[in-house]
Order: structure tokens, then C-alpha cells, then sequence
């Protein structure tokens, strides 16, 4: 099989942890045999300004000149179009814009959109806790941002990827960070692999009348997604855990605000791949598998449940593909429906 081959484009707020987690996919690649290239801009352009006799600390940099700022950031991309390599995997990591002192900054040209020629647009996000607390250890960004502005940041990064993305009619992902490593080498390396988002019910697990255990169906969603992640590259709600899976246990006064976020992101990932799997064999009551299903249903996608007959509404029918009784059956469905050949060459079993 050819090595994968182009140029990717990878955004992300500051401190959800985009350059080890590029870093990795980059290892993951060497080791199935691709050649990959990281070109970090923001280590570039602190690197171009000391060259250039005005070095800038960490901290200071978005405190440069909007000129100076777009000065260093051209030539930075002047020295990575002449570097771009047509038959190894580029990986360009940058920021579509920044949080500063209350306003919002470029962080990209769009003028070297063109000349990049980018294949793939991705952003990376993270848990709003985890961000705040690496914010809380960085010089340059503690005590800066409130969660609301992070929430924000991370909105915006993507919306203005999205944009990008659209401009250029490229492929756009928004990655979780928590996203296995081996599915993004599958993603980047062939962005036909297939994509799917997995439903499960969540918050319906803490109420009383929960016919099993939170932790225990877990288990098996775990064990039902590994053998997903053979055949797709998956989509999982909770891969984002800002709500820590039960928001009535939080008292918190972003919590209304990271509820909207939440059903914000899982439609987002809904809308980027190409069927839903819903896992429900109990036919637990869960408004956020219903809404998932219908959102996916009603935006072309294809719906698939595993669930409990006797459970079953009319109305959920009406929306959704096909419907199983038996896991096993609905596993071969989906190897024979979509297991096709993974960019590694060997065929999903």
C-alpha cells in the first residue's frame, strides 16, 4: 500500500496538549511504516524572532505588535512551503486564533491557505477542567481566562477551522483529545475510512429505577467499542468529560453552560461521520440517545440500534435504519456493511 502522503492542518486553544498529541500520532505512523513531518508554527515563530534579533518570551508574545506578530508568522510559513515534502504526511500545527486580554486575535493568514494546499482540517479538543488546570501551571496563561472564555476559545477555534475548512471544500474533524491515537493515524492517513458515533445512555444510569449498574454497562460499552474501533474510527461521547457524567451531582455555575456545550459537541461529532451505533440493550429511557438518533436520522446518517424489543416506540423506529435484537448479529452487519480494507492494508476482522 502507498504511504499516506499530504498536508493537515491541526488547531486547538493553547494547553489541550496539541503538540505531544501530534507527536504520537507521528510515532504511531513511523510505526506502521508512513514518513510524517510535524511543523509546530508557534515554537517556529518564538524560534524566527529570536534569529531575527527580537526574541520574545513565551509569555510575552501575543503582546508583540498585530505587525510584528504577522511578520514572524509569514516567514515561519515562507520556510514550511519551501520545507513541504509531496510525498510524506505533513502535519502543520497552529492556532485559527487567540484568547488575549479580553479580545480575539488571528492566528492564521488565510492568504497561505492556498499555498499550503492543505488535505484535512482538524481541531483538537479537551475537557474544560483539564485545560484549566494546565492553564493554572503555564506562566503565560495563569489567572488569565475565566471557563466561560475557555468554553468560547474552543468554540471559536473550531467554528473558524470549520470555516477554513469549507473555504478550501477539505474534510474538517473535531478531535477529542482523548481520541485513540491509532484511529487518528486511520483518520489522517485515509480520510475515507469509515467514521461512527457511539450512543449510549449516560445521565439515565444515576436514577433510581436503572435496571444495571453505571459501572458495569460501561464495561460493555468498552467492550462493544473496541470491537467498533476495528472497523470505524469512533466517535464517543464520552470522550469529553465535562459534565463527569451525572450534572446533577455538580453545583457549579458553568454547569448550564456546559449542557449546551455538550449536546453543541456530540451533534458536531454526529455530523462528521457516516452512521450512528446506538448501544441500548436494555431499552433504557435516555433523551440524549433519543435526540441523537433523530439528529442523526433527520442529517442523512445512518441509524443503528442495538435494543430491547419490548422497549421499543413506534416514534424511535420511524427514525432509525435498522434495529437488533442480537449483538452478535448486528456485529456482523456492521463487519460485512463497512469493514472494509484499513489504511495498514489488512481487512478489519
Amino acid at each position: 500500500m502507498t504511504p499516506p502522503a499530504g498536508t493537515v492542518i491541526c488547531t486547538g486553544i493553547s494547553k489541550t496538549g496539541r503538540a505531544p498529541f501530534l507527536r504520537r500520532v507521528a510515532e504511531e505512523g513511523a510505526g506502521r511504516g508512513g514518513q510524517v513531518e510535524i511543523y509546530d508554527v508557534g515554537e517556529r515563530i518564538l524560534r524566527k524572532a529570536q534569529v531575527l534579533g527580537i526574541p520574545y518570551r513565551d509569555e510575552k508574545i501575543l503582546d508583540a505588535p498585530e505587525v510584528t506578530l504577522k511578520t514572524l508568522r509569514a516567514a515561519v510559513f515562507e520556510e514550511i512551503l519551501k520545507d513541504l515534502a509531496p510525498d510524506r504526511l505533513n502535519l502543520i500545527s497552529l492556532h485559527a486564533c487567540f484568547k488575549w486580554n479580553g479580545t480575539l486575535m488571528a492566528g492564521f493568514d488565510p492568504y497561505y491557505l492556498n499555498l499550503l494546499k492543505p488535505d484535512l482540517f482538524l481541531t483538537i479538543v479537551d475537557d474544560l477542567k483539564k485545560i484549566e488546570s494546565r492553564m493554572g501551571e503555564s506562566v503565560q496563561w495563569k489567572g488569565r481566562m475565566t471557563r466561560r472564555e475557555i468554553v468560547d476559545w474552543q468554540n471559536e477555534e473550531t467554528f473558524i477551522t470549520r470555516t477554513m475548512a469549507s473555504f478550501l471544500n477539505r474534510p474538517f474533524y473535531m478531535l477529542p483529545k482523548a481520541q485513540s491515537i491509532e484511529s487518528v493515524w486511520k483518520l489522517v492517513a485515509d480520510p475515507s475510512t469509515p467514521k461512527a458515533y457511539l450512543s449510549y445512555p449516560i445521565s439515565a444510569l444515576f436514577n433510581e429505577d436503572s435496571e444495571m449498574a453505571p459501572d458495569r454497562f460501561f464495561r460493555e460499552v468498552a467492550e462493544f467499542k473496541s470491537f467498533a474501533d476495528e472497523i470505524f474510527v469512533v466517535f464517543d461521547p464520552m470522550s469529553i468529560k465535562d459534565l463527569d457524567g451525572d450534572p446533577t451531582g455538580s453545583s457549579e455555575p458553568e454547569v448550564e453552560l456546559l449542557k449546551k456545550v455538550t449536546v453543541w459537541r456530540d451533534f458536531m461529532f454526529i455530523n462528521q461521520v457516516d452512521c450512528i451505533v446506538v448501544y441500548n440493550p436494555l431499552g433504557t429511557d435516555s433523551p440524549g440517545v433519543n435526540d441523537e438518533v433523530y439528529h442523526g436520522f433527520s442529517n442523512n446518517r445512518d441509524v443503528y440500534l442495538y435494543y430491547k424489543p419490548s422497549k421499543r416506540s413506534p416514534f424511535l423506529e420511524s427514525k432509525t435504519t435498522r434495529i437488533f435484537d442480537d449483538l452478535s448479529e448486528m456485529k456482523e452487519f456492521l463487519r460485512e456493511r463497512y469493514g472494509g480494507a484499513s489504511p495498514g492494508g489488512a481487512r478489519s476482522e
